[in-house]
Order: structure tokens, then sequence, then C-alpha cells
């Protein structure tokens, strides 16, 4: 799933609450507490990141399937970039699918992903990319590593990730580096120059954080993602970048919002269809998968 994970199973829980669904996928490789602890924190009364937009996303969608209509009627969800594995035959499929952009997470062997990254690019030259580092590497380890790069192969970087293990180095503040870095927590706090915010929706306060990236002086460019979550979660990352992109023009960039690609293929997936850079929302009211949805054995948590 990232250089920082060997697993292949992705644990988490749908929820009904509100008369809508949400779901809570934690990453506790990245700092959420396991799903356990979640689910032992709702049950207590108490909130973490994931289960305040769990929540605040079954409301919404409790309220859009009491109206009978569609969180995203009227709205148009930004294009986005293809969330792959760094394979040959991966970064072809996304090509064929007509992504001009990949998102690949690396860190692993940097040498070896490298010379990867290159026998791809001298076949699809224009493809543009998006690198995750998932805090693998210590800063200046990465410095080096891009040191080697020839300037063609930097000029093909949209940004690099999470480019620095938060207990080595300090945060960076984005300048000085060959290419532009990202950065993806705690983003509403962030002290410095990184021209690139990932947001996502899963654990950040949307409005929060958008209004802090209009009104930092650097201007930078917001990239909303999935969690890499359950359909219905990638569902509530497309809807809200739908609803930031309307409200802050020119301020939203190409997202990641296509990532179920990424998982054995279940109902669920078959709704949003074959990925592709636009976002197919399923069909019903709320976020869709009405039936689906109504249809899960549902157990009292709560």
């Amino acid at each position: 799933m990232n250089a920082r994970s060997q697993k292949q199973d992705y644990e988490g829980v749908l929820l009904r609450a509100f008369g809508g669904y949400a779901c809570v996928h934690p990453w506790p490789e990245l700092g959420d507490l396991p799903l356990d602890a979640q689910l032992q924190s709702l049950r207590q009364g108490q909130t973490t990141a994931l289960l305040r937009s769990a929540l605040s996303c079954a409301k919404a969608d409790g309220r859009a399937r009491k109206l009978s209509v569609s969180l995203f009627d009227g709205l148009d969800v930004p294009v986005s970039h293809a969330s792959c594995y760094l394979e040959q035959s991966a970064v072809e499929s996304a090509v064929a699918a007509g992504f001009d952009t990949v998102k690949v997470k690396m860190g692993r062997d940097l040498a070896v992903e490298r010379r990867i990254m290159q026998e791809i690019s001298a076949e699809f030259p224009s493809l543009r990319w998006r690198i995750d580092l998932n805090h693998s590497q210590p800063f200046s380890q990465v410095r080096r590593w891009l040191a080697t790069w020839g300037r063609e192969d930097l000029a093909r970087v949209d940004f690099i990730e999470d480019a620095w293990c938060p207990d080595v180095d300090p945060c960076p503040d984005g300048r000085g580096v060959q290419v532009p870095l990202a950065i993806d927590r705690d983003v509403e706090n962030v002290v410095g120059s990184f021209p690139v915010w990932i947001l996502k929706p899963a654990v950040n306060d949307m409005p929060l954080a958008m209004k802090a990236a209009v009104e930092n002086a650097h201007g930078p460019k917001v990239v909303v993602t999935s969690y890499m979550d359950h359909p219905l979660g990638q569902s509530y990352a497309a809807w809200q970048a739908a609803m930031m992109a309307k409200s802050y023009p020119g301020v939203v960039s190409k997202c990641g919002l296509v990532t179920h690609g990424l998982f054995e293929p279940d109902e669920f997936t078959e709704m949003l269809g074959r990925p592709k850079p636009g976002f197919s929302p399923a069909d019903g009211t709320g976020l869709g998968f009405d039936q689906l949805l109504e249809s899960l054995p549902w157990k009292r948590l709560v």
C-alpha cells in the first residue's frame, strides 16, 4: 500500500448514522488510531479526525437522501491523476485510460525506483509524475537522490510528497529543492512555503484547511485526494473536492480521487466504473450506492 507498509488488506468499517452512511478506514502507519481503538472512541462518545469526518459525511449524506437528491447535483468533480503501482504495465494501463499524470509510491529502494521511472518515461516522455515517499526517507537522502537526476526528468515531476522522516528531519519549508514539495498532514497549521498542499477529506477539516490555503501568502495549490479507502469514502472525497473547487476557483489543482482500481473489484467498485481521469459518482441519492448499502448486514456498534 505504501513504502511504510507491507500489508495487502486494508481494514475498515462502514457506518450508518443520521440517516446517511460513511466509512472509517484508518492508517495506523501514518498516525491514525487502529480500527478497534477508533470504534472504542466512538462507543465512548469521543472523536478522532477520522470519526469527525465520518460523522460529518453521514450527516450530509443523510440530508441528501431525505430529500431524494444526489450530493453531486450541480457540481463538477475535478479531474484526477492515476494512482498506480510503479510498474510498466500499470502505467501503460493508466495512459491507455486517458491519464496524463500518475502518482506512485516510492521509498523502498530509491535507486531501483528511479531506474524504473526512467524506463517508463522513455516510453511516455510527456507523462507527468507525482511521487509519494510516505515519510520513508531522511530529507538529506532525498536531496542526494534528486541531485543525480537530469534536468528533463526533474521537469516531469509535479511534486514530491512527504519527502522527509518527521522523527529524523525538521519539516523543510519547500524552498531550495529541485522539485516542488507537497505536505499532507496538519496542513492547516503548516508554517513555510510548501507550494502544494494535499488535503484528505477523511482527516482534514476542509473549510478550515481551504481558508488557510487561500490566506497563505505563498499561494499553495491544493490537491484533494481520497484516503485510499472504501468507494463510499472515495465518493465523499470527490464531493468535497467538487465543493471546494466551486467555492475557491483556481485553487484546487488536479486531484487524486480515483483509487478504487487499486483494490480487488466488488459491487461498490463496479458502480464507480473503470478508473479514468473524470470521477463518475455512483447512481442514487446522497453519495449513491443506495440498494447496496441498504442490503448490507448492519450491526449495532453504539
